[in-house]
Order: C-alpha cells, then sequence, then structure tokens
C-alpha cells in the first residue's frame, strides 16, 4: 500500500457499525483498513443520508452484506493511500466523490477503502459536502430522464417532489422544458416548489387528489410516472395514467408493496416496473459515465446546489437520520466522521 506523505496514517478509526439488521447500529473503534491493487484509501469526510441507507439498515435494500458491517453507500473525502497500480496512485491526495464497495464496508466511518472505479475526482470549485452528494441523487435524476426521454414519453410526473432529489429533478425538467407534475403531500411543499419555478404541483393529502391528477395526466398526455413511495401511491399513479402508461418505482418511503389494480395491466397495457440506480449504472458505457460526472459537477458548482438541514457526528447518525425521515424536504442530512 503505498501511503500520502502528507498525512500519517493512525492504526486505528472510529466507525459506525451495523450488527444486526433492525437493530441501532453502534460507534466502534476497528483497525484501518488496507487498500490492495485497484483500490484507495478515503478519509471520510461527509456521507449524506439517503433513503436507501435506511432501508439498508431495516435489511430490506437489494445489497445484502455480510454482518457486522459500515453502512453507508455515498461519501466524499481525501485519498491518503493506495494500491500499488497506476490507477489507484494517479489519485493520491486528490478529493473525491466515491461509492463504497458493493462487498464491504461503507461509508459511516473515519476511512473507507474502495475500488478505484468507484471514485471520482472533485473538481475545484465543487466542496466535500456538495460533493459528498454527487452520485445517487444527481445521476438517479439524468438517469431516470434518459429513460423518459427514450422512452418518448413527452411529459412526466414524480412523487415525494419536495425531497432533495425530487428538487433537482424538478430544476432540470425546467432548464430542459419538460413538462412534470410534482407531487408532494404538505401545502406548505406545495409553495415550496412553486417559488422554484415549479408550475405544475400537486398535493396528495388533497381531496380532489385523484381527479388533480387525472386531469392533469390528461391534459399534458402524462405516460410515466416515477413513484418513491410505493404502496397506494403506485396504485393510484396507475389509476390516473392512460392507457399503456407506467408506473417506475425508485423507492419504498410507505414500507408498503407497490400495488396495482390488474386489469389495468390485463387489459390497458399499463406497467409497474422498477428503478434501480446501480442496474442502470451498469448498462453504461465508461465515456458516458465520465461526461455524466462532468455534467454534474458542473451543475453543482454553479446551479443547483442541494441543500444541507444539519450536520451530524457518528454518535449522533441514529438521531440524525430520523430527523431526516421526518422532514426530508428540509435538506439533507450529512454524517461528517471527523
Amino acid at each position: 500500500m503505498k501511503i500520502s506523505p502528507v498525512f500519517t496514517l493512525p492504526d486505528t478509526m472510529n466507525a459506525l457499525v451495523l450488527k444486526a439488521f433492525n437493530i441501532p447500529p453502534e460507534v466502534m473503534q476497528m483497525k484501518v483498513p488496507v487498500a490492495n491493487n485497484g483500490e484507495v484509501l478515503i478519509k471520510i469526510d461527509s456521507s449524506p443520508v439517503n433513503p436507501s441507507d435506511n432501508s439498508f439498515l431495516k435489511g430490506v435494500y437489494s445489497t445484502e452484506k455480510p454482518l457486522p458491517v459500515i453502512p453507508g453507500f455515498e461519501a466524499s473525502g481525501t485519498v491518503v493511500a493506495t494500491g500499488h497500480d497506476f490507477m489507484s496512485k494517479r489519485l493520491m491526495g486528490r478529493k473525491v466523490s466515491c461509492f463504497a464497495p458493493t462487498d464491504g464496508n461503507g461509508t459511516w466511518a473515519e476511512f473507507m477503502v474502495t475500488k478505484n472505479r468507484l471514485v471520482i475526482p472533485l473538481k475545484k470549485n465543487v466542496s466535500l459536502e456538495q460533493g459528498s452528494m454527487l452520485l445517487v441523487n444527481p445521476i438517479s435524476v439524468i438517469a431516470m430522464l434518459d429513460i423518459a426521454k427514450k422512452g418518448k414519453h413527452k411529459a412526466i410526473a414524480n412523487t415525494a417532489a419536495a425531497s432533495a432529489l425530487g428538487q433537482l429533478m424538478n430544476h432540470v425538467c425546467i432548464d430542459k422544458n419538460i413538462p412534470i407534475i410534482n407531487i408532494v403531500r404538505r401545502e406548505d411543499q406545495v409553495e415550496l416548489l412553486k417559488s422554484q419555478g415549479a408550475k405544475y404541483v400537486v398535493n396528495s393529502s388533497s381531496k380532489s387528489y385523484n381527479e388533480d391528477i387525472s386531469k392533469l395526466f390528461s391534459d399534458l398526455k402524462v405516460t410515466i410516472a416515477f413513484d418513491a413511495i410505493a404502496g397506494q401511491s403506485a396504485y393510484e399513479l396507475m389509476e390516473a395514467l392512460p392507457n399503456g402508461g407506467e408506473v417506475m418505482v425508485y423507492g419504498g418511503l410507505s414500507e408498503q408493496p407497490a400495488l396495482a389494480n390488474p386489469g389495468k395491466l390485463i387489459f390497458e397495457n399499463k406497467k409497474l416496473s422498477g428503478f434501480w440506480l446501480s442496474e442502470w449504472i451498469s448498462r453504461q458505457s465508461l465515456p458516458r459515465m465520465l461526461r455524466i460526472f462532468n455534467k454534474i459537477q458542473k451543475m453543482i458548482a454553479y446551479e443547483h446546489q442541494t441543500t444541507i438541514q444539519e450536520r451530524v457526528s457518528l454518535e449522533h447518525t441514529v438521531d440524525g437520520i430520523s430527523k431526516y425521515l421526518e422532514n426530508m424536504t428540509a435538506g439533507k442530512i450529512l454524517v461528517q466522521p471527523g
């Protein structure tokens, strides 16, 4: 392992360790991991709390890692040690955004080892805090809009539209002149989205919700709806879509199965499908992903920074997760191990 000459590597580190699903993780001392060839060791600066993290802690996320394990899927930090291969050594000392490895410990620790291909060097005008949120939400928005474009959908709908991902999707749709129906659950969220330029915002808690989305879907010719909630939300979207419409579920905030009327699937050719970012990325070429990373960094640096509602230590991460889930509209919670 090659170690940065300007950084003294400690023997141990603090990490948040999940010993069993549905049991709060605990802060523990562990040995600092070693980077082998093809890998880098990152001193973690910030790691956002995402809904997928909560799903992982409950044992319902698709990525099943052997326990005990350090949670956390994405982060930013500085590369302080690498394997001896060229691709890893070229990242030494760089400030980066990174994904956790799919088969190892995650980002909620002072240090993390990951594959060099899961690391993106940050441009100078992108902060480590904003860089920690470079991957999951922005790439998801780009991917879903890519799916809509390739499917020749002229207008889209999105639930949980006041979340960080939802607000970013609204901004990008405005920039690209894509009609979008933003679906939220509170009146203050309606006002928030409208203050950000959203033209169509619907409150799912209103008595006229089903009639409202049915009319808008018809008027705007919405044929695909992205759903972060599942449960009854998927059912209502499916009912409102025209023949041949599609509900694509990308989250499960309701923690309920996605529902659909079988008659709509059989007789109206409607579809209920799923979106998983990792699977979408696996189908993209390396040159395309590099172009996407470059585009996202420009977007974050100059146009659409993510709001941060609070920064928490490892010791307060569990409380931070609860606070985030209660009010995702307020912005992201960043875990900062240092």
